[in-house]
């Protein structure tokens, strides 16, 4: 990860200087190691809830640029955001209520609060992730076979690679549930799955079955990764379709409505 830039440091001790900021993040790229010599800092302005309800949704960001024309150049991008909305994320189900906190550099806590609150963000706790890789598992099995099927019907190639999409979405988020982490944004997924420890070499199946529209790389990563699942509490192969018609079922529907592909 690259340091923060001068011009950013200097406006966060300005912000510093201010009783109506809690914290400031740094959040995106830079944060994660993913950055060029040409990334912006991606900054989190947390705010007293008096100071956050003064500001119109539309003023809830501050940017500074340098340079005209070919050398114009973004520096960083600052949402602002009050303290309390950031802490009431904790509970979401969402990826992107939590992915981006996992490594977010706190540059400023005035008190403390916020790297407890960016702490809370980053867990996945055990009874999400049980959950979220039982659904997950199935779905990306159903979908991988869905697109098998599909492929051999010479349904259409669009048609294919949807389902494989879908499957290796799902499997996406099996892999990092596995090592209790949220998943990425779809931008950083590549660099993000070379992070993980990954033994049975998921990742670059995904890769493969995304780049080239082919299910039989997800099929052949998930059958490398059930033994894990089985470990996790998910059925032997035989169970499969036994969970899948228990997890579909009405009375599993709010449960579905988190977990299961869209």
């Amino acid at each position: 990860m690259r340091d923060i830039h001068p011009e950013t440091a200097a406006r966060v001790a300005r912000w510093s200087q201010d009783p109506a900021v809690l914290g400031v993040l740094l959040v995106g790229s830079r944060s994660r190691g993913h950055d060029d010599p040409t990334s912006d800092d991606d900054l989190e302005v947390l705010l007293t809830p008096a100071a956050y309800a003064r500001i119109a949704p539309a003023d809830c960001s501050e940017v500074r640029i340098e340079g005209e024309g070919p050398t114009r150049r973004l520096i960083w991008d600052a949402e602002y955001l009050g303290l309390e909305e950031l802490a009431a994320r904790v509970d979401s189900p969402l990826d992107l209520d939590h992915w981006p906190y996992e490594r977010a550099r706190v540059l400023f806590d005035r008190d403390g609060r916020t790297k407890a609150v960016v702490a809370a963000l980053a867990v996945m706790h055990d009874d999400f992730r049980a959950t979220r890789l039982q659904h997950s598992a199935i779905d990306a099995r159903s979908a991988a076979l869905r697109a098998a099927r599909t492929l051999a019907r010479g349904a259409g190639e669009a048609a294919v690679r949807m389902n494989v999409a879908r499957a290796a979405r799902a499997l996406v988020r099996v892999v990092f549930a596995l090592e209790g982490r949220w998943a990425p944004l779809d931008h950083w997924l590549e660099a993000e799955l070379r992070t993980l420890a990954d033994p049975t070499g998921a990742g670059p199946r995904i890769v493969e079955a995304v780049t080239g529209g082919r299910p039989a790389p997800l099929t052949a990563a998930i059958d490398a990764l059930w033994p894990t699942l089985e470990a996790e509490g998910l059925p032997p192969p035989a169970g499969r379709s036994r969970l899948f018609i228990e997890l579909v079922h009405p009375s599993r529907a709010a449960e579905r409505a988190i977990h299961g592909l869209s």
